[in-house]
């Protein structure tokens, strides 16, 4: 028989990391630019670690509990569905559950559509749509005053 994962314990270890956290000076705002930092770098990699992460998570609070998570290939499909359409048999019903299935449902799709679009071009140079617009106005205006020759005055 396996041990549920208790919620109460995994509020304690959040809070426990947190202080250690802020006892070595990294505070929440680091976290974050953090997480931000490895997802922009390697989106892909920032899902695939998403997708399996919050499957073992999931499985973990919901295998001795939830009929329909029995085995981890429940929970992994559950976790993918949270990163998209969110169609699946498999319904959070432990508190843990639903924690986790709702960090899913709100990071979730953005680094899936992130994690899907094509990589920016290394050392190329931020142009400013508007500058471009105006550009080939201007070629448009010359290209018209060519074509037809100034009335007299």
């Amino acid at each position: 028989m396996t041990k549920k994962l208790d919620p109460k314990v995994l509020m304690a270890l959040a809070l426990a990391g947190g202080q250690s956290l802020r006892a070595q000076g990294i505070d929440w705002n680091q976290i974050k630019t953090g997480l931000r930092e490895a997802a922009a770098k390697d989106p892909l990699d920032a899902l695939a670690t998403t997708v399996l992460g919050g499957s073992l998570l999931f499985w973990l609070a919901e295998r001795d509990v939830n009929p329909d998570c029995r085995r981890f290939e429940d929970a992994l499909v559950f976790v993918s569905t949270c990163l998209s359409v969110g169609y699946a048999k498999v319904f959070a019903v432990t508190p843990a559950g639903k924690a986790i299935a709702t960090a899913l449902m709100s990071i979730g799709p953005a680094l899936a559509a992130t994690a899907l679009a094509p990589p920016s071009r290394v050392g190329a140079q931020e142009v400013d749509p508007s500058a471009a617009i105006v550009s080939k106005l201007d070629a448009i205006l010359d290209e018209l005053r060519r074509a037809r020759p100034p009335t007299p005055p």
